[in-house]
Parts: structure tokens; sequence; C-alpha cells
């Protein structure tokens, strides 16, 4: 791991807050109950530390609270928000998910008209049914060199919008998972020249402002309200994520409103001062810290791409359909002319190297280099990848690694709301051909639904399902996690 920079004490926002509420308090009789660590199990003391249990606090010990922020925690997002460059910013505990859902439901309702790309996080989709919202779809772009489905194309948001000028607005996701841009200035421009207000799904990309290697932010692109986690970047821990908004095209007091009802009524102080602690070593030390991850980034790029039948996705998925750029410290490895799946590649790399890939797909491996990554664990999947290379012939021929996932996106029989409040039944999944879903079928990572609820269960459907199932890829949204039956609307 890479070493803490030397610098002078210096306490963040919420250190600081923290410190002082910790010594204005002799005894607790409130929440949380086990008081500072004193009533902790003795191994969490032991595994987490008392520090953790210490900075435990809630707002009844006077640490500022979260749904009405007056004092550390205001200041706290107001110096993210400056740090961004956005003219607000909300510290989120539900993680990324929350602010996907408090953003859709904080510019449609019921029936409204929204615009989203179909290659959204599953989150996306829990916020349509939320708000009731009426979805119309974005397909993601095929992209026959990669085999894949991303992004979207230009020409085709253009007429989503000529056709539909009902549309409320507009919903992207932007990197992919897999680090890949789309071209977010000439979408935004395209959505605001209708007055349309868009959201940003950048969950993956909070580190762009800090390299001008990296592919420019949602905000530089004028996007309304982004999403961001931290925790994937910059260090935050797992669920602290930021929401942040520019303009005024969207109601502020509305958003506050939505997170309100939607986050946690005991928000965690160590959740937020994780936030507020990479905020401020982003502050200080952002752009030294991501040059440093860029060169080892450099570094593995140009040791994997000299592997023999290995390939390093690169410049050359730039204009590529769907794709527009790309994040350099997504490492993504083709494993396709090695005979095998990513699947198969990612579960050899656990048994034998002891690394997990970020995610992997039927013929990909994703690895993310960050602030967490030295020349060290650099060498190691490096090497890691060289040994794949080398022991291809211990790994099963895999005669089709070709993606059935279907070119056409499903048919829409209901709205995800009317789908998952209908009275519903399970069936067996071979008997679910031509029936409506009352759930989602998600292949995670990375979150992208196969099928949405509301939407018709075709052939397509069900073997792409079988054939990610027997490759190893873990589907979630499913009642039976097996797939053995899916869960269908009655239509009687």
């Amino acid at each position: 791991m890479s070493q803490p920079i030397d610098r002078p004490e210096h306490d963040s926002i919420l250190e600081s807050h923290i410190k002082a509420v910790q010594e204005s308090e002799q005894v607790s009789f409130h929440m949380p109950g086990h008081k500072g660590g004193q009533g902790a199990p003795a191994r969490g003391r032991r595994l987490l530390g008392d520090a953790v249990y210490s900075a435990d606090l809630s707002e009844l010990s006077g640490f500022d609270y979260l749904h009405g922020a007056k004092s550390a925690l205001a200041d706290a997002q107001q110096h993210a928000a400056q740090l961004f460059q956005s003219d607000q910013t909300w510290f989120l505990v539900n993680g990324a998910t929350v602010g996907n859902i408090a953003a859709i439901c904080s510019v449609v309702g019921d029936g409204d008209a929204f615009l989203v790309a179909r290659d959204s996080h599953r989150s996306v989709y829990a916020g349509i049914a939320l708000a009731g919202a009426r979805p119309i779809y974005l397909a993601p772009a095929h992209n026959d060199a990669l085999d894949g489905l991303f992004g979207i194309k230009l020409n085709e948001l253009e007429g989503a919008l000529a056709m539909h000028p009902e549309v409320k607005a507009l919903h992207v996701t932007c990197p992919s998972y897999y680090g890949f841009t789309i071209p977010l200035h000439a979408i935004v421009k395209l959505a605001h020249d209708r007055d349309i207000p868009v959201i940003v799904d950048e969950a993956h990309g909070s580190h762009f402002i800090f390299d001008d290697r990296f592919p420019d932010s949602a905000l530089t692109c004028g996007a309304d309200l982004v999403v961001q986690s931290p925790h994937k970047t910059l260090g935050s821990l797992t669920q602290s994520s930021l929401l942040h908004q520019k303009g005024d095209r969207i109601d502020r007091a509305k958003v506050s409103a939505n997170l309100s009802m939607l986050q946690s009524s005991s928000p965690s102080a160590i959740l937020l001062l994780s936030l507020d602690l990479a905020v401020d070593e982003m502050k200080l030390y952002g752009h030294e810290r991501w040059q440093e991850v860029m060169t080892l980034t450099q570094l593995v790029r140009r040791e994997i791409s000299a592997i023999e039948r290995v390939q390093v996705y690169g410049d050359e998925v730039i204009g590529s359909p769907g794709i527009s750029g790309y994040d350099p410290t997504k490492i993504v490895i083709d494993v396709d002319q090695l005979g095998t799946t990513g699947f198969a590649a990612g579960r050899w790399l656990h048994e034998e190297w002891k690394i997990n890939p970020e995610f992997s797909d039927l013929r990909r491996m994703v690895f993310s280099i960050t602030l967490g990554d030295s020349e060290q664990s650099a060498q190691v999947l490096i090497d890691a990848i060289r040994a794949l290379g080398e022991n291809r012939h211990l790994f099963e021929a895999h005669p089709n690694l070709i993606s059935l996932w279907p070119g056409v996106l499903p048919a829409e029989r209901m709205s995800p709301r009317q789908a998952q409040q209908s009275k519903s039944i399970s069936i067996a999944t071979a008997k679910a051909i031509g029936s409506i879903s009352a759930e989602m079928i998600v292949p995670y990572p990375p979150g992208v639904p196969l099928l949405v609820a509301g939407e018709e269960i075709s052939r397509e459907v069900v073997d792409s399902m079988i054939q990610l199932f027997g490759s190893g890829c873990r589907i979630v949204g499913l009642a039976d996690p097996t797939g053995d039956t899916l869960r269908v609307v009655c239509e009687d």
C-alpha cells in the first residue's frame, strides 16, 4: 500500500468536531447503546479498535445532524462543494444508491416521462419504480469489436428527445463500470437546449478532477445532479457517497427533503468522518497522489500489454460505438484469445494468486488501480497476468465466448411500479417465456439489468440467463437465486 504523505498536524472539519464532542460529555445516557465502546463486544473492540466505537457518535451527544446540518457537517459539505466545484454537495450514508433514487424522485413523479440509458445501475430502476415514472430507455450501443453493449449514441439520444418532447429529465451513467465514458458535453447540451435536467451516475469517476489525463468530470460537462462514490477511488469507507448539484433547474429543497426521507435517520458519524477526511486529503494532495497512481497505471498497462494473447483495452476503444473515452486506471483485460472466460480466469487468479479482479464477464476482467496501490501490488498483478497467459493450457476450452445478451430491449408490458405492486407467482423459468416479469434480473457486477420488472420474459432473456449462470456469473434481484424459477405477474 502507498505510504501516507508527511505533513504538518492538520485536523479535518469533522475530525475537530468529533474531538470536541467527545470532550464535551463525561457519561452518556443515550444512544448508541455501546456508549463509546464500553458496551461493545470485546471481540469487536479487539478487531476494530476502541477509536471506532469512540467515534460512533449521534446527534444526541452533540454531533451535527445530517438531516439538518447547521455547524460542522454544513461546513464539511460546503468544503466538498468547493473542491468539486458544485453549488451544493450532500454527504450520503446509504451509498450512491440513495443518491440515484433521491435524484430521480426530485425530477419526476407519477406518469412522468423519464429518459434513461438502459445500461444504468439497478438503483436507477428502483428510483423509477419509487417515483412512479414512465421510463423511456436509450438502448446501449452494440459494439462488435468488444462483443458488448456500451454507452449510447448521440443520434439515438437526439431522436428520442425529438420523439418524446414530454420528457422531464435524462439520466445517464458515465463512466461505466469498465471505465468507458460517453460524449457527456454533447449529451448535456442536447438536453439543456430543451431545458431538460441531466442526472449523471458518476459513481466510478469521483477522481476525474485530479489529473488532466482523466476524462472531464460530469460537473465540468454541466450536469445538474451528479452522484459519486468516493469509497471506490478516493479512500472513504464503503457506503459513503456524495451527491452534487449545479445550477437551478432542479429544486434544491426537494432534493434535501428526499434525502431526509430515504436515508437513515441515524446517520453514521464514522461514514461521514471518512467522507470529510477523503475530501480534505484530496484538497491538500489530490493532484500529487493521482500523479503517482497514473505512473503505476502506465507501468501496469505497458507490462501487461506485452503479454502474448492478452489484450488491454486503451486508446483503440475511443470512438467505437457508444464510447468516447476511458479511465486509464481501469485495467480492462480481454482473455478471449486464451480460450477461456473472464469468470474462469478470475477464479484461477483467486485460487493461485489470492487476488481478485474488480469484476469479470464472459471475456474480460477489470482491475482498478487506486490510491491504495504501490509498485509492489502493481508487480503482483503483472506477474499474475503473465502466469495466466503461460498457463492457458490449464483452462477448459470454451467453445462460445459470444454473449447471448439480447440485442433488442425487452417489450415493456407495464411500468416497473405496476409490476412490483401486482400479484405475482413463481413458475419454472422455462415456462415463464411470454409472461411479465415481477422482478429484476441483474447480472452483478456490473449491476446492469437483463430484465426490469414489467417487461416480457423472452427466449433470448432465458438463454442469456442460462449462459451467465453456467459461466459462474452471480445474478441478483431474483427471489430464487438458482434461477430455476421466476416471479411473474398474475395476468388474470
